[in-house]
C-alpha cells in the first residue's frame, strides 16, 4: 500500500491515496483509467495488445508444431528432406553440365535441372540421402530416360572422375546397413537447410563434407 501518484511514464495522474499500486506508481483503480484516456497510457496499452498476441501466436505455433510432429511419419520427414538434399546437390554440381548427356542445358527438355540418383530411391532407399549416389541431371535423363543408368556412369567418370564412380559403386556394400528413425531425420533436417543457406551465400562444400556434416553415412 503506497499513495497512488503517477511517476515516470504516468506523472502527473493518480488519486494520492494509500492502494495497492499496479505500475507507474498507479493504483488498481488509476492505472486502468489513465490505460484508456490518456496518450501515453494508449501507447503502453497498443504495445502490450502487441506483446500479448505475439506471445499467444508463439504459444499456438509450438503446440501446432507439437501436434505436427505427433503424427509426422517417417516417410513425411524423407519427403521433407530429399528436396533440401538435392538442392545441395545442384549447388555443388551448378558449375557442370547432365551428368548422363551432352546435350546442355538450353536444348529442348534439357533445361531443368534436377538431382539424380545413379541408384534409385525405389530399389535402394538407404542411399537416397548419400551424396556420392546424387549428381546433377537433366529433366529429360532423369524423368524421361530412367536416369540412363549406362551414360550416368561413363558422364560420372568423365565429370568427376574414376574415384567418384569407384565410391558410387561401393556404396551398396558400404551403407547396407545404415538405418535412421524419425528424430534422427528431425535432427538432420535443419543441419541440411543451414548447410544449403550457407552454399547460396557462397559457401563450397565437397560431397564428403556435406555427408560428414549431415552424419547419416559415418562410421
Amino acid at each position: 500500500m503506497k499513495p497512488c501518484k503517477g511517476i515516470n511514464k504516468a506523472k502527473g495522474h493518480g488519486c494520492g491515496g494509500d492502494n495497492l499500486i499496479v505500475r507507474y506508481g498507479l493504483c488498481t483503480i488509476c492505472y486502468p483509467w489513465w490505460l484508456l484516456n490518456t496518450p501515453e497510457g494508449k501507447v503502453v496499452l497498443k504495445k502490450s495488445q502487441i506483446k500479448g498476441k505475439k506471445e499467444v501466436a508463439k504459444k499456438r505455433k509450438a503446440k501446432t508444431q507439437k501436434m505436427r510432429e505427433g503424427i509426422e511419419t517417417k516417410r513425411d520427414l524423407e519427403k521433407k528432406l530429399q528436396p533440401i538434399i538435392n538442392a545441395i546437390v545442384r549447388e555443388i554440381d551448378k558449375d557442370k553440365g547432365c551428368v548422363s548427356c551432352r546435350n546442355g542445358w538450353d536444348a529442348p527438355f534439357t533445361s531443368q535441372k534436377h538431382a539424380g540418383h545413379r541408384l534409385s530411391v525405389g530399389s535402394n532407399p538407404h542411399l537416397r540421402f548419400n551424396l556420392y549416389n546424387i549428381y546433377q541431371q537433366c529433366q529429360k535423363c532423369n524423368s524421361f530416360k530412367g536416369g540412363e543408368p549406362r551414360d550416368y556412369d561413363q558422364g560420372l567418370e568423365d565429370h568427376y572422375g574414376t574415384d567418384a564412380l569407384n565410391k558410387a559403386k561401393r556404396l551398396t556394400l558400404l551403407w547396407k546397413d545404415v538405418r535412421w528413425t524419425k528424430e534422427d531425420l528431425r535432427t538432420v533436417i535443419p543441419i541440411a537447410r543451414q548447410i544449403l543457406k550457407e552454399m547460396k551465400e557462397g559457401a563450397v562444400y565437397s560431397r564428403e563434407e556435406v555427408n560428414l556434416r549431415l552424419a547419416v553415412y559415418v562410421k
